[in-house]
């Protein structure tokens, strides 16, 4: 999520990154937060900070696979209602399975698809060139749906 805002500011993209404080934060997670304020992008662990005009569009990356937990902590909550107050469409990064508490108009999925949930949106697959040998070691015989396009949609709203 954080990568995704250091790009759209570097395209000046006015970008908000919220990231609730952790005592403990992933080495990756730091070194894109330190590559993101070189943009001059906003970034607050405060809800209320976050931005009170309209907005064109929310990335959701709050929710994951990994910490199903999350959506338990008071920041998380309060985030959730922000966005979902928000008339912005929602765009959710590799949400988890069942979805996430954030209404979401759009999920992008990674590397392979996941069977998501109807509360996901319209689902695209994002092509991350993952080498062929990776799944090769993991024991998925892997053929790439891609061709030339870099992102595709699996499942579409009607």
């Amino acid at each position: 999520g954080v990568n995704c805002a250091r790009h759209l500011a570097m395209h000046n993209v006015g970008v908000t990154v919220f990231a609730p404080n952790f005592v403990k934060v992933l080495q990756d997670l730091q070194t894109e937060m330190q590559l993101f304020q070189l943009t001059g992008g906003k970034k607050t662990s405060n809800t209320k900070e976050l931005p009170s005009q309209p907005i064109d569009m929310i990335i959701n990356c709050l929710d994951n696979h990994e910490n199903i937990c999350l959506k338990d902590q008071a920041w998380h909550k309060q985030a959730v209602a922000w966005a979902n107050q928000n008339k912005a469409p929602v765009l959710a990064i590799d949400p988890p399975v069942t979805g996430s508490p954030v209404d979401t108009r759009w999920s992008l999925s990674i590397c392979l698809p996941l069977a998501l949930s109807e509360r996901c949106g319209q689902v695209y697959l994002c092509d991350l060139a993952v080498p062929k040998s990776i799944f090769k070691m993991v024991g998925i015989n892997y053929c790439s749906p891609f061709g030339h396009k870099f992102c595709i949609a699996l499942r579409c709203d009607s």
